[in-house]
């Protein structure tokens, strides 16, 4: 074990229980050093010191050093840092809500890396006292809870910063007839009404009550349809612009009555100004007068989307037009899919973070989004923040420069989370057009086969072979070994599922002996969609509250109790009972969110043409 000196006990037990996540190294004494920012790491034989500069500094010394003295009996390390604020941003709002242990979980994790800040982003997943029907059946957090995180992260040099929304994303909460009187449209709230303004004083209250920092996210992204619903019926047409100001003035004026510092999207201001309705329209300028006139917000930019470095700089060059304060936010993509897309991930993040240092941005975003319905386990992602924190801690990044990080800091091959890249991930290279590839085939239709033709055109079962193959042959810590557990029955039941979607396709020119074989082949996707289902509830269950589990119980069990009606149909049809007519529509391409080779579509998308809510 790792003896450390020159710490206060805070630090010291902080610092231990890094070194315990990170696995039993030699006997060592360490001292330990306050000094200037950044990190120096030294080895000889079985002494060592440590110098650094803050708390979070600290925390990632020691994370790194623990993994270094396995593999390292002298050593000399120094790193600086390129940012003020190494950020990561978890959405908690999208079905799945992480539990306070898994928070504490997180915590530790991205302290090890060097994140100074943990962005909750709670839309209505907090306690309100007035709103009662606020986050009602949702698994929102109670005051308390958000407190002992809050605290718990301040043990790691990690400050935890609500993020709430104050303008739209609202729909969660507005769908309750007790919020009437402050919506505009399902997702946006009123401007100008006194109603919305109580409401607002009681959620700035209530999300910064149990925090330790004034820091607070206010949202206020992706209203489209600002002041076109109850708006519009009792004030008649107000362009957005003048809106969102109005909306922004109100909600600044809580904050500074609460002597909160306030932060929001910036992607509106770019939206109402252009002519074309696009975000962050290139032709779109602020003047002086209209930055002026702007209340002392910071303006965080998010773009998860380009590879190149050239359209960062270019929007940081905008983003500077409407304020000194710009943060950038890049995604880690773990949304609305089943796995992370990495390679996406990796381009976009070398693009927007190398611009970022080269535009002196000084705070930036690792954000993790869990849209559609937090399919993705929070533990898949540790490799995207680790890839995302490289650039803190190293001039010039590289592959290899990520991959030994994540060896060293979390005691595990990347060579497990780097595979996952091949659930969707047909192209030979990265999938720009973010395919999502597994969810399409998982929920497709027996019968109803919207992405026949787009699939036809790659050999899908090969590759999530070889890949159920390496889930299996993973080796991760204890805590992480569920994840290969479940990525691996994922792979075979997505096999098992291609098998007899070509199976029903078969039907066409097949004869009875088509329909048995259709049969075999679906009983064979119902047993290992039942495998899938126990791992799925095992390691959502471990990560989240219960609070959405059955949104992915429905998902699941649509799948086999379809499969049942469509055994029984085809047994029809080989009575001459049924016609089937289903598999005699025209095959058309899915042209649908298909920019890339087979197609990006939610749940909704996939499983039905009939655009009802599931």
């Amino acid at each position: 074990m790792i003896k450390l000196q020159g710490l206060t006990t805070e630090q010291r037990l902080a610092a231990e229980a890094l070194i315990s996540d990170n696995g039993d190294a030699q006997q060592l004494t360490v001292d330990c050093q306050q000094g200037a920012p950044g990190i120096c790491l030294t080895r000889t034989g079985n002494t060592g010191t440590i110098i650094f500069g803050t708390q979070s500094n600290l925390m990632h010394a020691v994370a790194l050093y623990s993994g270094l003295v396995k593999e390292e009996h002298d050593f000399e390390i120094k790193q600086a840092t390129h940012f003020d604020s190494l950020i990561a941003m978890l959405d908690v709002a999208r079905n799945g809500v992480p539990t306070v242990e898994m928070l504490k979980t997180y915590i530790r994790k991205i302290a090890s890396m060097g994140y100074t800040e943990l962005w909750l982003y709670l839309e209505d997943l907090f306690e309100v006292p007035e709103e009662p029907y606020f986050g009602q059946g949702r698994g929102r957090y109670s005051q308390a809870d958000l407190h002992t995180v809050a605290v718990y992260g301040e043990q790691f040099g990690v400050t935890v910063v609500p993020a709430i929304q104050t303008l739209a994303h609202m729909h969660n909460a507005l769908k309750w007839d007790a919020h009437h009187a402050v919506r505009d449209t399902n997702d946006t709230l009123l401007v100008d009404a006194p109603a919305t303004k109580t409401f607002i004083q009681h959620l700035l209250q209530a999300a910064t009550a149990p925090f330790l920092t004034n820091k607070i996210h206010i949202g206020m992204d992706e209203a489209y349809q600002l002041g076109r619903g109850g708006y519009l019926d009792q004030n008649g047409f107000t362009d957005q612009q003048t809106l969102i100001l109005n909306q922004l003035k109100m909600v600044v004026e809580v904050t500074e009555s609460l002597g909160l510092d306030p932060y929001m999207w910036s992607d509106l201001w770019f939206t109402f100004a252009s002519p074309k309705h696009e975000m962050y329209d290139p032709d779109v300028h602020f003047s002086p007068e209209f930055k002026a006139q702007l209340p002392k917000v910071g303006q965080v930019y998010w773009d998860y989307y380009h590879e190149d470095q050239a359209t960062y700089l270019d929007r940081f060059k905008q983003h500077f037009e409407l304020s000194d304060n710009v943060v950038f936010a890049g995604g880690i993509w773990t949304w609305s899919e089943l796995a992370p897309n990495q390679s996406k991930m990796l381009a976009t993040v070398e693009a927007g973070l190398s611009a970022a240092k080269k535009a002196n941005v000084r705070q930036v975003i690792a954000t993790m989004w869990f849209d559609d319905g937090a399919e993705v386990p929070i533990s898949a992602a540790w490799y995207g923040l680790q890839a995302f924190a490289a650039y803190q801690y190293h001039d010039d990044v590289t592959q290899a420069t990520i991959d030994q990080d994540f060896e060293l800091i979390h005691n595990e091959s990347p060579v497990f989370y780097k595979d996952l890249e091949q659930f969707d991930n047909f192209t030979g290279g990265i999938n720009v057009d973010s395919d999502n590839v597994s969810k399409i085939v998982l929920y497709e239709d027996l019968l109803l086969q919207r992405y026949e033709f787009n699939l036809k055109s790659i050999d899908l079962v090969d590759q999530w072979q070889a890949l159920a193959a390496k889930m299996g042959a993973a080796k991760l810590t204890a805590a992480n070994q569920l994840n290969a557990q479940y990525y691996q029955i994922l792979a075979q039941t997505l096999i098992a599922k291609t098998n007899a979607l070509k199976a029903v396709t078969g039907l066409r020119t097949g004869g009875i002996q088509a329909g048995t074989m259709a049969i075999e082949q679906i009983k064979l996707f119902q047993q290992a969609l039942r495998q899938l289902s126990k791992v799925s509830r095992q390691i959502w269950h471990q990560q989240r509250r219960g609070n959405g589990y059955e949104v992915i119980d429905l998902r699941l069990g649509a799948q086999m109790t379809r499969a049942d009606t469509v055994i029984w149909r085809i047994t029809e049809w080989q009575a001459g009972r049924d016609a089937l007519l289903e598999l005699q529509a025209p095959v058309l391409q899915m042209d649908k969110k298909s920019n890339g080779l087979v197609g990006h579509a939610l749940y909704q998308e996939i499983v039905s043409a009939g655009d009802i809510s599931f």
